[in-house]
């Protein structure tokens, strides 16, 4: 049972992105009276940008990790352009982190950039998947659902606020 639970959590990480930042949000918003659409920004662009892009650049980059993390995707182990996604994912991890402090036009920009970089990732998945019948784990299933997910949820919710809501 427990391998179950580590094989399912190490396969869906980004679920696990996904529910800390709803708890997140649940807990600003219910218990301190946040608002609805700011808040989520606030909690997404910390956890599933900042942190995520954080952890990502780490694994990415890092040895024996980014070894395993490039056999998940379906990619051989070595290749350089690991170290050129762990930093792309690491410079959004740090506007992701920076969005508690900085509001306004910045989380615009940030919310522009890693919208159109998921989204473009997911499209690559995509493509990969169509192309070579690259089905690993980090290449199809929750990575690609995030990849899609997030710039959509993102978006509207950019919109809402830049409306008033």
């Amino acid at each position: 049972m427990a391998k179950a639970v580590s094989n399912f959590i190490n396969n869906n990480i980004f679920v696990l992105y996904w529910i800390a930042a709803i708890i997140n949000w649940g807990i600003l918003v219910f218990f301190y009276h946040a608002p609805l659409v700011e808040t989520a920004i606030a909690v997404i662009l910390f956890w599933l940008v900042g942190i995520m892009g954080c952890v990502s650049f780490f694994l990415h980059w890092y040895g024996p990790t980014a070894d395993k993390i490039a056999e998940k995707i379906g990619w051989e182990p070595g290749s350089p352009f690991q170290k050129e996604v762990a930093a792309a994912g690491g410079a959004f991890g740090i506007l992701g982190i920076l969005s508690n402090w900085i509001h306004g036009n910045f989380w615009t920009a940030t919310i522009i950039g890693v919208s159109f970089m998921y989204f473009m990732m997911g499209v690559g998945h995509i493509i990969d998947i169509k192309k070579s019948g690259n089905k690993a784990v980090y290449n199809a299933g929750s990575v690609l659902y995030s990849d899609i997910l997030t710039p959509v949820v993102l978006m509207t919710l950019l919109v809402l606020w830049k409306l008033g809501y």
